[in-house]
């Protein structure tokens, strides 16, 4: 078992392998219907006995999977273990860690072939790392989705055989059920968490958990942290600030984590006394439309499926329209990792001037009115500037009103090139242009 720091809360659950988990794993690995997965929820920092309380306000699972026969006495060589790590991001404080010690898995990663290999050359699970650990010497990698290592390192490819490739693909879909929420539509979800219900909300990045009452709302959830201290907690995830940006968050009900997205703007009226919050807030959830449109929000549903760690489907699922408006809310939400997997096989000199103009910004939004422009999200209806459309390949324009540091308010059109091989194929970003930009005045 690992150690865990000296400022940390550590709460054991126990429970028995279904059988549907105990047979993504060999026999060697884990005895069926005998062993049992240990996870430790741990809470970092200052623990207090209110947070003792909270069994779910930090979920960071270690999964030990031991092999069934005994390590020999005699071993000259400790063997190597592998731990396969989930967070949706490199920052992320909030992660599931599988520790594997398989002997087979162990030789067949010490013995595959490495060669030189380009990052850009393959397809890397954005939120998936792998570290394997032989006495003192550890090596990091990312996983390839065809199960190829890729070592951050030396930026060497590893190349496991087959049947380990496949092992660690099943390991990983393990962790990722362990680790993100469930995608339940908004029309099941009102039903379990009905008004004026009481839950708790885990943010993905940070772990940070609070407990809110859903107290109005039938297009989605509108919510207020129960007490002060929720409200202390929340304004925490937010930097200390209020923002109508959205978060990716996993809403507890009963026995279940749901995938769901929040935004962090105290608006409306009050409901619950004292707590410090003037207002309500918004939950989001697989759907669930704003109060003012019949239409999904793009904003929450890009945090709603990260929350539930199905970001590759969401993108495939979208239309050129929408893939260049997620664009924009990735850059308003300043976030480079989300907007390389948006983008991903664009080559990088193509996104590099706005990876750079990002980091500028105070704020991005589109050239549009009314409710969509005060909660700083799109709707899905088609307001674009339609260049060209087909089959197979698609081009349009965005204004937009971009306010940076150095230039301040400026505005701008963005213009975005798309592609696919068949009409069943998902599209893909040839092309982002537009970054000239014209002084308000």
């Amino acid at each position: 078992m690992r150690l865990m720091p000296a400022a940390a809360l550590v709460l054991c659950t126990m429970s028995l392998l279904s059988p549907a988990t105990a047979a993504a794993f060999p026999e060697e690995a884990i005895p069926l219907k005998r062993h049992e997965i240990r996870t430790e929820r741990v809470v970092s920092g200052a623990v207090s006995a209110s947070l003792a309380d909270q069994a779910t306000s930090a979920r960071k699972a270690y999964l030990h999977l031991t092999e069934l026969h005994a390590r020999s006495k005699k071993e000259a060589t400790p063997p190597t273990s592998v731990i396969v790590r989930v967070r949706s991001s490199r920052d992320a404080s909030f992660a599931s860690e599988l520790l594997v010690q398989s002997r087979k898995l162990s030789s067949t990663l010490e013995r595959a072939a490495s060669s030189p290999g380009e990052r850009s050359a393959l397809r890397l699970l954005p939120d998936v790392e792998v570290e394997t650990e032989q006495g003192s010497v550890k090596r990091n990698y990312r996983l390839d989705r065809t199960g190829l290592l890729w070592s951050t390192a030396d930026s060497a490819v590893l190349k496991p055989d087959a049947e380990s490739a496949r092992q660690l693909l099943s390991y990983v879909s393990v962790v990722k059920a362990e680790h993100y929420g469930k995608l339940l539509p908004w029309e099941e979800v009102k039903l379990l968490l009905p008004k004026p219900s009481v839950f708790a909300v885990t943010e993905l990045a940070s772990g940070l958990t609070f407990q809110v009452q859903r107290r109005a709302g039938s297009d989605h959830a509108d919510v207020q942290p129960v007490t002060k201290r929720d409200t202390e907690t929340m304004k925490q995830i937010y930097a200390d600030g209020w923002s109508w940006n959205r978060k990716a968050v996993l809403v507890h009900a009963g026995d279940q984590w749901i995938a769901a997205s929040m935004n962090g703007m105290p608006h409306g009226g009050d409901g619950i006394p004292e707590n410090g919050f003037s207002g309500h807030f918004c939950i989001h959830f697989l759907g669930s439309s704003t109060h003012k449109s019949d239409q999904p929000d793009l904003a929450h549903q890009l945090m709603v499926y990260r929350a539930g760690g199905e970001l590759s489907r969401y993108f495939d699922s979208l239309s050129p329209e929408n893939l260049a408006r997620t664009f924009i809310s990735v850059m308003k939400h300043k976030d480079e990792e989300l907007l390389a997997e948006l983008t991903a096989g664009l080559p990088e000199p193509t996104l590099a001037p706005f990876l750079l103009q990002m980091k500028e910004l105070r704020s991005i939004r589109e050239q549009a009115s009314g409710q969509q422009e005060r909660q700083g999200g799109s709707s899905g209806k088609d307001h674009t500037g339609i260049i060209s459309d087909s089959r197979l390949t698609a081009e349009m324009a965005i204004p937009v009103y971009l306010d940076t540091k150095e230039n301040g308010r400026r505005s701008a059109t963005f213009l975005f090139r798309f592609q696919r091989p068949s009409a069943a194929s998902p599209w893909r970003f040839t092309a982002i242009g537009g970054l000239g930009a014209q002084k308000d005045t």
